[in-house]
């Protein structure tokens, strides 16, 4: 039981940084060009 919890949980894990990976890599460009013009 025990087991099968910890297997669950982990991969409940790995869907999520999956997903927050699929949103974030696309956004990591603008987060540059934001900081690049707050820079300035």
């Amino acid at each position: 039981m025990s087991e099968d919890n910890f297997k669950d949980s982990s991969s409940k894990r790995h869907l999520i940084a999956a997903v927050l990976a699929m949103f974030a890599v696309p956004l990591l460009p603008m987060l540059a060009g934001w900081f690049t013009v707050l820079a300035n």
